[in-house]
């Protein structure tokens, strides 16, 4: 080592700095001590870049010399030293060899101990045994003194041995002595030759011990620092003492800290996303409460069932669960999505409980109890909010019917053989639209929710989503303003009898497509039962669906009945009169009829052209035909009804004189027939004459009218009822040709075409007062100055009253 040293250092010696006294003396320092003699400034400048350039390169020169010197040392170095380094490596390699023996030597050694530790147990039941059995003999030969003398020596030297066990912690073999002494001390007590005082110290020292060592296998079962696998070993050591009732609570208490440790770093934690803390909070609670049950497995068997003490702490633990989901869901109510995001939430947590039935453990119950509340809480805040949602539609809705597909409607909560009964298109008006949109919307969120038998509350919700939603429709139907004004969303009224149809349309559409999504929903926990071959369900009973159906058959019976009775007002607001273009009849059908001139009433008249409006607006696909005849048909029916109920039009029939008595009796008697008339015509009772033969005579009964003597000759009735038919359909061609080309009609056109009309009503009078040419002459002036104006603006929903007054129905 020494010599490697000294050479390395004369090899050091041989480079060295130049000393700064050399470079003076040197011919360059001579040069450069000539800078100040007297010369040109070009040749100092040239001598002082040669003296830079040199001084460089002499610097260089001296870099390389030193790495030279540098890489030869460490070399030589290395050289020097690989003895010693292949020496250490030697070394190392035999320790290691020295340290594997002599942990063989520890393992051997502990191998040794337990044996020791076996025998010397062995040995102690040995003596046990034969102390206690020596004992009985002498007890037996009477013996009374030797016998206490060894009973007394055992029980010092037993508490001894535990004590010393204890002490150094070895539960093991302090469970085991305690296992013996106990059953020595049970076949002692059959004995009853031991003395009393004996046995009761033997039994207390062995009691003592066995409370001191549970006491110090709780200490360690609580302690937070306790190993899992030490924990499980102590359980099992408490379960060997008998406390089996204690290593459950111990069991809990170890699994419940952790849980609560858990979820409170999870809830301090930011890093986690919505989606993701609700999936590892599932993932992390219900892996604790696996374990848990793993442990009492270990503890007690695969056969034992769960115990009362566990069952109910992870009835608690998922009510903890419950908690801290309730606060989740209702995190994210307000978000965009939030009730699809909840009821993802629920799959999530359903589908970890369910992991644990592999292990005889059906949780499903208790999470269902502990999170439907916060699950039925969020649905009902988003049916709150799609309320307000479908008043905002109706605000915008113009009530015209636009025709949909169904398929692409119904598709993704319908099923196709459904979808498939269905006709190709639907009518619905916009906000209709969009109120099936939110049902769609809301139908795919909470698809997951069936998990949650939660069918009856999503099923109640959408029915009063429904319900708010034909509200809203009545509001459009009826003006009402009581909404608004009490800060309800504002609506565009049904303003036309075409849209108050269409608000008709659009909710027995909605009503169809409503009766489908309910029993849909409800059939999607349906299961067929094998021994009864029956379809069971865990959601909707029978029972609860039919009534749902039934409760919104009679919300759009309702508001049906609302529609009827307000044409029924506005039609009967109107003066009743006839209408210009009727003509009079003569003395002798005065005669025979009973009545001068009478036509039926202005409002049935006018009944009449809107029913015929509505009918060609089913003609060209604005409505449905056979939907429309049977809404007129209840229509009719209705009209027929208040009729029965309201004779205050008719009020002076059987009060005054004969005279004026038989002419109102002709009147309501010729409106009746009218009524029939126009329902013949319609063919709306087409599938039920009796039906309308019912109503006629109800209403002639209403009034008093004998079937019999009061209409035993009406076919005056029937004939003028069929006329005005016949002229209604007249002027109705007439004004939809004015509406076609208004200008090509001349006023002298027009009164021909009155006249003639009106000749051809009343057929081949010969006779015709001075009043009723004064009349006519009234109805042809009034008819053409109405008729003209209606050249400039449109008399389609107009009508003319004998006193030449328009009749707007409009309004």
């Amino acid at each position: 080592m020494d010599s490697s040293l000294r050479t390395s250092s004369s090899r050091t010696s041989r480079f060295r700095f130049r000393d700064h006294d050399e470079m003076e003396n040197s011919p360059q320092s001579e040069s450069s001590s000539d800078i100040s003699s007297p010369s040109s400034e070009r040749e100092d400048e040239a001598e002082l870049q040669s003296m830079t350039g040199k001084g460089i390169e002499r610097l260089c020169t001296e870099l390389l010399e030193l790495k030279e010197a540098s890489e030869e040392d460490f070399q030589g170095s290395i050289f020097a030293n690989y003895s010693v380094f292949v020496g250490i490596f030697a070394e190392v390699e035999s320790i290691t060899n020295e340290v594997v023996q002599l942990k063989r030597k520890v393992s051997a050694h502990k191998g040794l101990l337990n044996d020791l530790d076996g025998i010397y147990l062995k040995f102690l039941s040995d003596e046990s045994h034969e102390t206690i059995e020596s004992t009985m003999a002498e007890v037996a030969l009477g013996d009374e003194q030797s016998s206490r003398s060894k009973m007394e020596a055992h029980i010092s030297n037993v508490s001894e041995t535990l004590d010393i066990l204890l002490s150094e912690n070895r539960i093991d073999e302090a469970i085991a002595v305690l296992e013996m002494e106990e059953e020595n001390s049970q076949k002692m007590q059959f004995e009853d030759d031991f003395p009393h005082d004996v046995l009761k110290s033997y039994a207390s020292a062995i009691s003592e011990r066995r409370v001191v060592l549970r006491l110090q296998l709780t200490l360690v079962a609580e302690n937070p620092r306790t190993a899992k696998a030490e924990f499980q070993k102590v359980l099992s050591g408490l379960c060997r003492l008998g406390y089996s009732h204690l290593a459950t609570q111990l069991l809990t208490k170890y699994y419940h800290s952790r849980i609560a440790t858990g979820i409170r770093d999870m809830d301090c934690s930011k890093s986690l996303l919505y989606g993701q803390y609700i999936r590892e909070l599932a993932k992390f609670v219900f892996s604790m409460i696996s374990q848990a049950a793993r442990s009492f497995v270990m503890l007690y068997g695969e056969k034992c069932p769960f115990a009362s003490e566990l069952i109910q702490w992870v009835s608690e633990e998922i009510e903890i669960f419950g908690s801290s989901f309730k606060n989740y869901v209702t995190s994210i109510s307000e978000i965009r999505g939030g009730l699809g995001k909840a009821a993802e939430a629920v799959q999530i947590a359903v589908s970890y409980c369910s992991l644990l039935e592999s292990q005889r453990l059906v949780l499903r119950p208790y999470l269902v109890k502990y999170i439907l509340p916060c699950m039925e809480e969020v649905f009902q805040i988003h049916i709150e909010h799609f309320k307000k949602v479908i008043g905002i539609f109706a605000a915008t809705d113009a009530w015209v019917l636009g025709r949909y597909l169904v398929s692409g409607l119904m598709k993704g909560w319908c099923p196709s053989t459904v979808i498939g009964e269905q006709s190709e298109y639907c009518l619905l008006t916009n906000s209709g639209w969009k109120f099936v949109t939110v049902l769609q919307t809301i139908t795919e969120d909470v698809a997951p929710l069936s998990t949650l038998q939660m069918e009856g509350s999503v099923v109640g919700g959408l029915v009063d989503l429904f319900m708010e939603y034909i509200v809203i429709l009545e509001r459009a139907i009826t003006h009402e303003t009581n909404g608004m004004e009490k800060g309800g969303s504002r609506i565009n009224l049904a303003e036309s009898l075409q849209q108050e149809v269409s608000v008709l349309v659009n909710l027995s559409t909605l009503k169809q497509f409503f009766s489908s999504l309910v029993t849909t929903i409800s059939g999607q926990t349906n299961h067929i039962d094998p021994g009864q071959n029956k379809i069971q369900s865990d959601g909707i009973q029978d029972t609860e669906l039919d009534s749902c159906i039934m409760f919104l058959c009679d919300a759009s019976t309702k508001l049906r009945a609302h529609f009827f009775q307000q044409f029924i007002n506005r039609l009967m607001s109107l003066e009743t009169g006839p209408i210009p273009g009727v003509g009079n009849y003569n003395e002798s059908q005065v005669v025979r009829d009973g009545c001068h001139g009478v036509v039926p009433s202005v409002p049935f008249q006018v009944l009449f052209l809107e029913l015929r409006k509505l009918c060609k607006l089913a003609e060209e696909n604005v409505f449905e035909l056979d939907w429309l005849i049977e809404l007129l048909r209840e229509l009719m029916e209705a009209i027929f009804v208040w009729t029965t109920n309201n004779k205050e039009m008719w009020a002076n029939i059987g009060k005054n004189s004969a005279s004026h008595r038989s002419d109102c009796s002709h009147q309501f008697i010729l409106d009746i027939h009218f009524l029939v008339e126009i329902a013949r015509y319609g063919r709306y009772f087409f599938g039920n004459p009796l039906t309308l033969a019912m109503l006629m005579k109800s209403a002639l009964a209403s009034v008093g009218l004998d079937t019999d003597r009061d209409v035993d000759d009406d076919d005056w009735a029937i004939n003028i009822a069929t006329e005005t038919i016949q002229r209604l359909l007249e002027i109705e061609k007439t004004t939809a040709t004015l509406n076609d080309d208004p200008l090509s009609i001349s006023e002298e056109e027009i009164e021909n075409e009155f006249e003639s009309a009106g000749d051809s009503v009343l057929g081949d009078s010969n006779s015709v007062s001075e009043e009723s040419l004064e009349l006519k002459e009234d109805a042809r002036a009034t008819y053409a100055s109405e008729v003209t104006r209606s050249s400039k603006t449109s008399i389609s929903s107009s009508y003319f009253s004998p006193s030449g007054g328009s009749l707007d129905l409009e309004n």
